[in-house]
């Protein structure tokens, strides 16, 4: 992305939670795929695909908004915070999402993952390490996560070392590569910057896109791979610049279903019919060679997102989950 985006989305020493400038409740997946139109040239993708976003700062917000509508929750009534919990909720697994959804490209995208997998449980509340009882839909939960933070066949360099008998700075040794719980705040406790922006961070469920227009933009992206594929099939200088592109397209796809998947939407609505054709499209990739985390990540944000609907509002919102494709 461009260097303003990455203004957005970009790690910053000085991020404050107070300041609107450095505010992060807008949605993360608008602002990677903003910049390329609803007609991409062959250019434009290979330039979105070739433009790694900073994973690990989108995983330290994931976990770090989670944390917080965690802390809202326990800190007070929940119909009196229930928007804003909402607000932090749905930028959150918008970060994961993108975390998920993005293809190992390197070590830092990797520790971002796995990272980010770590501190993601079977629910949307719980971190991995918890786990009230395994049932049968439990366990098919915990396994599109694990199938959607996969790095595949990369071989990861080992974590840190155990500290010699002559290492100081022990309090603060490292326990992986890139840890998230010892990088933010503990879960628990009083909020830490939410009660403070209370209005904003309700306002978040206010900013709907048009889902029907994502929509179909997934429908033309999946439709760009598969026509890109075949002509990248022809030997010939171009061929190599078709597949990036058809890797940038896919990425795109993904990630729009993604933000389709989470946003919730009243019952009856046309946001029903938008997710219906979202997951139809995703379904359809079953038989296709796209990689399994990017379709395993889908089907994560719809699940965690029938969760994000009953907060907003379970009598109106619709809050069903698709029927998938067995192939996760």
């Amino acid at each position: 992305m461009t260097n303003e985006n990455r203004d957005l989305t970009g790690p910053r020493e000085d991020r404050a939670v107070d300041r609107p400038d450095l505010r992060t409740d807008v949605d993360p997946i608008a602002i990677a795929t903003e910049l390329v139109s609803d007609d991409p040239s062959v250019a434009e993708l290979v330039a979105f695909r070739n433009a790694v976003p900073d994973l690990k700062f989108a995983a330290r917000e994931a976990k770090r908004l989670a944390d917080e509508a965690m802390r809202l929750r326990n800190s007070a009534d929940l119909g009196t915070v229930r928007g804003v919990v909402a607000g932090l909720t749905l930028v959150s697994l918008s970060f994961r999402s993108l975390v998920a959804i993005w293809p190992s490209d390197d070590l830092d995208v990797v520790d971002a993952k796995l990272a980010l997998a770590e501190v993601t449980g079977p629910h949307i509340s719980q971190e991995s390490d918890y786990v009230a009882s395994l049932s049968s839909e439990t366990a098919n939960r915990i396994r599109i996560k694990r199938a959607a933070f996969n790095v595949g066949e990369l071989v990861v360099p080992a974590g840190p070392s155990v500290p010699s008998s002559s290492d100081r700075g022990l309090a603060d040794w490292p326990l992986a590569r890139y840890d998230l719980t010892t990088l933010l705040p503990p879960r628990g406790g009083p909020p830490v910057f939410a009660d403070a922006q209370v209005a904003a961070w309700a306002g978040v469920m206010e900013n709907v896109p048009d889902l029907a227009k994502l929509a179909g933009r997934v429908e033309r992206l999946l439709a760009t791979v598969d026509r890109l594929m075949a002509l990248a099939q022809v030997p010939g200088d171009d061929a190599a610049q078709l597949r990036r592109a058809a890797e940038g397209a896919l990425i795109l796809g993904y990630l729009t279903a993604a933000q389709v998947a989470i946003w919730p939407v009243v019952k009856g609505s046309d946001g029903v019919r938008a997710k219906k054709r979202v997951a139809k499209a995703i379904n359809d990739r079953a038989c296709r060679h796209d990689p399994l985390h990017m379709q395993a990540a889908i089907r994560m944000a719809f699940e965690d997102a029938s969760w994000l609907s009953r907060l907003a509002g379970g009598d109106r919102m619709a809050t069903g989950v698709p029927i998938w494709i067995e192939i996760v």
